[in-house]
């Protein structure tokens, strides 16, 4: 083989090589960033019966936020510090508590 054959070899390769090493990187700052996270947050107060479930967003995102699960299975971002977000919060909270004392425990 001829050298301008073989510079033309090599040139894929190097691209192949590049091409995989950033999608390899890419893939890998994915997976250390959060899955969830709230970028903006509703303005009005949200009925507490329609709250099924709520979470906090993760540390990691640039807002911190509650992520709440609605009756319709939407979710919804509110700012924590709001009283109203408070107050769910607490509710959903003594419902949980409810749950887990009624709920029979085995015998040892």
């Amino acid at each position: 083989p001829d050298k301008a054959m073989m510079k033309m070899m090599k040139n894929p390769i190097v691209l192949v090589a590049c091409a995989l090493l950033f999608l390899s990187l890419a893939a890998s700052q994915s997976s250390f960033s959060p899955h969830e996270c709230c970028f903006k947050f509703i303005s009005k107060a949200l009925p507490k019966r329609n709250v099924m479930a709520y979470k906090n967003t993760d540390k990691l995102c640039p807002m911190q936020g509650v992520l709440f699960t609605m009756r319709s299975g939407s979710e919804i971002c509110a700012d924590p510090s709001m009283e109203w977000v408070k107050n769910i919060i607490e509710a959903r909270e003594k419902v949980k508590a409810k749950v887990n004392k009624a709920e029979p425990r085995e015998s040892e």
